[in-house]
């Protein structure tokens, strides 16, 4: 995914992080989004306790909640972090000027201030399960797919098929030539819906919107509205269906 430098998470600028690498624990305050301060809680050996600077940062967002943030110490020391605020881990790696080393540590970064830590954007990664959910059950044909992204009770409105998963592991390895090509995917809350092209679900060419409501990150309801493809010179619009 491409990062981008905005908009950054809520409670991240402005506030205080402590991060654990083990031996060596410092604190960072996020002023704003491109000056970070921090202060040395234990050394590690590599700094005194207690030492504080502030650097000029760049952060960017990779996904929500997540972040790179690099900078450049007066020492000379480079540093580029790989920080989670969803799962408070943090991944770190340091060069230190004339030949003194390269570091890479892991460990946890716990808001000080912050009592609530920034949360992912549910309809994004709502969109995200139902299409890796879709690809790797559908297309793939891997129907352990049901496991990880499906949870009962599921509740069936698609008027062909009945309540629960077991028709899911039991249909998709019948498929005969089964494409999916989602060309419009529309995510708020926790539902997601799917305008797409399948071929190998009827005897021809159908056009689905699918729509799928999902807790706890798992697919829990399903609605459809199905039409067979009606080429673009024989609508009444001269328009095409999908």
């Amino acid at each position: 995914m491409t990062g981008s430098s905005t908009p950054y998470g809520s409670g991240v600028i402005g506030g205080r992080f402590l991060a654990d690498l083990g031996a060596l624990v410092v604190e960072l305050h996020f002023e704003t989004s491109d000056r970070l301060t921090f202060t040395i809680r234990d050394g590690g050996g590599l700094t005194e306790p207690g030492y504080t600077e502030t650097v000029a940062t760049k952060m960017i967002e990779v996904r929500p909640g997540v972040y790179v943030t690099s900078w450049v110490e007066k020492s000379g020391a480079t540093v580029t972090h790989l920080e989670d605020f969803v799962t408070g881990t943090l991944h770190s790696n340091a060069t230190l000027p004339n030949g003194g080393g390269f570091f890479q540590m892991s460990g946890t970064i716990t808001p000080l201030d912050a009592p609530v830590r920034p949360t992912v954007d549910n309809a994004a990664r709502n969109k995200e399960i139902v299409l890796t959910a879709m690809r790797e059950l559908f297309v793939e044909g891997d129907t352990t797919a049901v496991d990880r992204y499906w949870r009962e009770p599921y509740v069936q409105h698609s008027p062909q098929l009945p309540n629960g998963l077991e028709t899911l592991r039991t249909v998709v390895p019948t498929l005969v030539g089964f494409t999916w090509e989602p060309h419009r995917i529309v995510a708020e809350g926790d539902l997601v819906m799917a305008h797409s092209l399948v071929h190998g679900w009827a005897p021809t060419p159908v056009i689905i919107v699918d729509i799928f409501r999902l807790e706890d990150e798992r697919i829990v309801e399903h609605w459809d509205v199905i039409q067979e493809v009606v080429p673009t010179e024989k609508s009444a619009n001269g328009n095409a269906m999908i």
